[in-house]
């Protein structure tokens, strides 16, 4: 393969990751504005912080059809395997690109950032539904005579109400 063509397509690559570590830094925005409607229990904010985060997510899994398409042409060009991954290409073509190495480790590190952020809201999360679920449950026993049912549709006699639902008629 051609040095120009090698460094065409190694340029091309290079670009695609910017895009998509780029995409990455506004999936982490929105990620970071999560947490602080999580923080101040603001409910209403999440729909629109939802509805970004697909926008982007869609725009991520364009990116990586489009880097998955550049990976098997470099490969292709460097006589490589055509299931050759993203880090396969980049050992290989260490040596022949300056520069690509350094891309790949900054968009691998935003990734891996946006990866545990989500992790430490789905934390936040489970906590507070864990407060939740404890100040519910510390409510009174309902007595007999009504009808009460598990969250599972079984009938019950007595239970506690953050678990039963009183159903009347």
């Amino acid at each position: 393969m051609p040095s120009q063509t090698i460094v065409s397509t190694t340029d091309q690559l290079r670009r695609v990751l910017n895009e998509e570590e780029a995409a990455c830094r506004q999936l982490l925005d929105t990620v970071y504005e999560e947490r602080a409607a999580i923080r101040t229990v603001d409910i209403t904010r999440f729909h629109d912080i939802n509805c970004r985060r697909l926008s982007i997510l869609e725009l991520l899994q364009t990116i990586a059809d489009a880097r998955h398409r550049v990976v098997q042409d470099v490969a292709r060009h460097c006589g490589l395997p055509h299931d050759t991954s993203l880090h396969q290409l980049v050992d290989h073509l260490h040596a022949t690109s300056a520069g690509l190495r350094g891309c790949y480790q900054s968009y691998l590190t935003q990734a891996k950032t946006v990866r545990d952020e989500i992790k430490h809201n789905a934390g936040l999360i489970e906590g507070i539904r864990g407060v939740i679920d404890q100040a519910l449950s510390a409510g009174p026993t309902i007595g007999e005579g009504h009808e009460l049912y598990t969250a599972g549709g079984q009938s019950v006699a007595m239970g506690r109400t953050n678990v039963l639902i009183h159903q009347q008629g």
